[in-house]
């Protein structure tokens, strides 16, 4: 891979709350392997040694907890662990962790290569009815100048921060998310026994239950689309809205036809074998699913939100896309995609072009041309 020559045994360390089952976490943890095949040394280094995703960790990799509740007290710990460590690249994730990143290296006088990644919609973290996320955008302008390199998922992403953090055009390097390794076929093979399988059409939704992911709305499409067909819903996942969506569903006389069996470590069988996989976001910072049930050959219907879906679809080609918040538009593309099926290798080959190999070499390649360079003379300023 790019940038092997100039990598083998050094240290990447990547920088995660914790395990959960999120889409950072899910992609880092994919991408290890081909780091540590790569000769690298591979730390993941958690506020928590916690997720369900601790199990997944490759052989060779290591876990680290600092052991702290919040990212602002992560910052002394990691200067300590900066400077005993000293890696040579630290991957930071989540706007929070990216600042405590780039002030904790500062701090230390460490020579690490610090690499920012954004995972989601800047402006729409920075709305959430906290001071800690108002005061991202400006807590960026002034700590981003201290990276060694900023990477965004997919391209609406990398210009939003662009544009707010008033940095030059093409500044920010976009790598949209691997995602399809050489065990997904295997994987998306694994059988399951859920009983609507075969009964009648479903449709899979996949992701936290939190407002980000709107499941309040894809329930009362459900309530439309089953006037014309017999449609019925499972969403994996927990969150606190959980109790809130199964009071909703009961509401439209949906109890019988929505259900709700948690987090599941391998939602790909799901996929594969559902109608149609729907995702009903408000915002996004790539579509970890859409990618996933493309690859499984499955229909796909997303809100056109900011950003992600429209350029993993291409504006439609590969997917039905309806404008966020919109029950009656949901429920018509879905019922769209029903009737009117996308081909099915035409789906595979679009998902195959997010393969995991490919995400990773880019990595790799980002961290060969890091490590030619001098260390940045302002990194301490």
């Amino acid at each position: 891979m790019s940038g092997d020559t100039y990598l083998a045994g050094k240290e990447l360390v990547i920088y995660l709350p914790d395990l959960s089952g999120g889409g950072a976490e899910r992609l880092h943890v994919g991408l290890a392997p081909h780091f540590l095949a790569a000769g690298m040394q591979v730390t993941f280094l958690l506020h928590r040694r916690r997720g369900e995703l601790l199990d997944a960790i490759p052989s060779g990799a290591r876990v680290i907890s600092l052991d702290v509740t919040r990212p602002a007290a992560a910052l002394l710990p990691l200067i300590g662990f900066l400077r005993q460590e000293r890696p040579a690249f630290l991957i930071s994730n989540t706007e929070h962790m990216n600042i405590i990143a780039l002030w904790a290296v500062s701090l230390a006088f460490a020579r690490s290569c610090v690499i920012v990644t954004q995972h989601n919609a800047l402006s729409q973290q920075a709305k959430r009815p906290s001071l800690q996320y108002r005061a991202v955008p400006l807590l960026y302008r002034l700590s981003l100048r201290k990276a060694d390199a900023i990477v965004a998922v997919s391209q609406g992403v990398a210009t939003e921060v662009e544009k707010i953090c008033g940095l030059t055009n093409g500044s920010v390097r976009v790598i949209h998310n691997g995602l399809i390794d050489d065990s997904f076929e295997a994987r998306a093979a694994e059988p399951i026994a859920h009983r609507w399988f075969g009964e009648s059409s479903v449709l899979v939704a996949v992701g936290r239950m939190v407002e980000q992911k709107d499941h309040a709305t894809l329930i009362r499409a459900l309530a439309i689309v089953n006037r014309s067909r017999d449609v019925r819903l499972i969403i994996l996942g927990e969150g606190p809205l959980r109790a809130e969506l199964g009071r909703l569903a009961a509401s439209l006389g949906l109890a019988d036809l929505v259900d709700m069996p948690g987090f599941v470590a391998n939602p790909l069988p799901f996929m594969r074998q559902a109608a149609a996989l729907v995702l009903s976001s408000r915002f996004e910072g790539f579509g970890n699913v859409l990618v996933e049930a493309l690859a499984c050959g499955t229909q796909v219907v997303s809100t056109d939100c900011t950003f992600g879906p429209s350029e993993i679809l291409a504006n439609g080609k590969f997917g039905r896309l309806a404008p966020v918040g919109d029950v009656e538009a949901l429920a018509q593309a879905i019922l769209a995609a029903l009737a009117d099926p996308i081909d099915t290798r035409l789906l595979q080959s679009r998902g195959m072009e997010f393969a995991t190999g490919l995400c990773a070499e880019k990595y790799l390649a980002l961290c060969g041309e890091l490590s030619q360079k001098p260390i940045r003379k302002d990194r301490h300023a």
